[in-house]
């Protein structure tokens, strides 16, 4: 871990170590909870046959990153922290690095010498998209062509490299580059379709699954067919020529194989729900990627098993959160250090000395999502009495993903019988008093 240091910046104590299942809708599944030292020193189990897509979270950073096997990967990971602060509460990506000679750093420094050529060409693809009025006249496509070579030069350099040429993952980010470049510089989707398919053809090695696991591999197919269904729609009423032909001859009609149809109704469905692509996986449940299509995501708990849960009190005692049992529970999520969190915590104090006569029914807990002990001190300083119901679990994705925390502050309602009322309530100063006055 780098970048941490000083009183408040103490690296995070623990690190969660997910697996991406596909590069579509970014399905993932918890692996591990990693241990970190006060160094800032962690260490994973590598993949044992093929590279892996992982992320590694500890709120609010997420660092993706791909994994080969063991016996390939001998470099040392890092994980960098942004100079910068978070916007949000989780998921904010930040910068990992292998070392000086991985192909991560090498298709970063394409990555980096591609934005420099589209700077060089940005003004020219605008004048011929008609954005800048009569200006294509002026352009020389002499010079924008000599760019476009300069650009598949460096691809074709890079993919000659020896890892890109046994790394699959690697290849498929290129791959996607060059897509995302074709298509900026006016191929249409039907020449696209065409490079698609023929560079395609030759992937006669990897199963579908093992494609989708690929971000650079979804990335390109994304970029090549991200609206095809509008295509195929205008000719035919769908329903009934899904309904009256089989899974085969709508593979051949379409000229593409029936794994790209089950990709294309995947994404579809997901970015347009309809009858049309439901339909088609009634009628195809078997195929490689179905189990994917209804992956949820694998949470390590959810909100029905809560009363079960545990969290810190103030001494640092570990308790059951059943310790809530019998009353409405108001919990205020709070994160110290940021000012809204201090202003709702003020004004819940309000509505708890308002309603403490009237309604003893209800009680009112601060909730910390603080990822180090540092900072959980420092809230703990903050209270204005030692009666407040104030509880610290951790920057712990578990805990958020259980409760659906997205955000700091965040009221979430407890009946009596520790079932989540509202995830997302008014906050105090929005509203919150009146919510709290219906509950029956």
């Amino acid at each position: 871990m780098s970048g941490w240091g000083g009183e408040f910046l103490e690296p995070p104590s623990f690190l969660f170590m997910y697996e991406e299942l596909d590069g579509m809708v970014g399905n993932r599944t918890l692996l591990d909870v990693l241990v970190i030292s006060s160094e800032g020193e962690f260490s994973f189990q590598r993949p044992s046959k093929s590279t892996r897509v992982y992320e590694f979270e500890a709120p609010p950073w997420s660092w993706k990153v791909l994994v080969r096997p063991e016996g390939i990967e001998l470099d040392t990971l890092t994980l960098f922290r942004p100079s910068k602060g978070p916007s949000r509460i989780r998921g904010v990506m930040a910068k990992s690095n292998w070392g000086s000679d991985h192909p991560s750093l090498k298709y970063d420094s394409l990555r980096m010498f591609v934005a420099e050529l589209e700077a060089l060409v940005m003004y020219d693809r605008m004048a011929l998209s008609g954005a800048v009025g009569s200006g294509g006249s002026l352009i020389d496509s002499n010079y924008t062509d000599s760019i476009d070579i300069i650009f598949e030069d460096a691809c074709s350099k890079l993919l000659s490299d020896f890892h890109f040429i046994n790394s699959p993952h690697y290849r498929d980010l290129v791959f996607a580059l060059r897509m995302q470049w074709k298509r900026d510089s006016g191929f249409s989707s039907e020449m696209l379709r065409k490079v698609w398919q023929k560079e395609t053809q030759a992937d006669t090695t990897r199963t579908l699954l093992e494609k989708v696991q690929s971000p650079g591999w979804c990335s390109s197919w994304i970029e090549v067919n991200n609206n095809w269904y509008n295509e195929v729609a205008k000719p035919r009423d769908l329903v009934s020529w899904i309904n009256t032909n089989s899974s085969d001859s709508i593979a051949l009609s379409l000229g593409c194989t029936l794994d790209e149809v089950a990709v294309a109704m995947w994404w579809w469905e997901m970015s347009e729900p309809n009858s049309v692509a439901s339909l088609w996986w009634s009628n195809n449940s078997d195929t490689p990627i179905s189990s994917l299509r209804s992956f949820n995501g694998q949470k390590k708990w959810s909100s029905l098993e809560l009363s079960s849960q545990t969290w810190t009190t103030p001494s640092l005692d570990i308790v059951s959160v059943d310790e809530l049992y019998g009353k409405w529970s108001v919990v205020l999520v709070v994160k110290s250090g940021s000012f809204a969190s201090m202003r709702e915590w003020s004004a819940f104090r309000a509505i708890e000395s308002s309603l403490l006569s009237s309604h003893k029914d209800i009680q009112f807990v601060v909730l910390s999502v603080d990822g180090t002990q540092l900072e959980w001190d420092v809230l703990v300083k903050s209270r204005k009495s030692s009666s407040d119901i104030l509880r610290w679990v951790g920057a712990d994705t578990r805990w958020l993903d259980g409760l659906s925390i997205v955000s700091t502050p965040q009221v979430i309602i407890l009946t009596p019988n520790l079932e989540v009322h509202s995830f997302s309530s008014r906050l105090p100063s929005q509203g919150l008093l009146k919510v709290l006055t219906k509950l029956r």
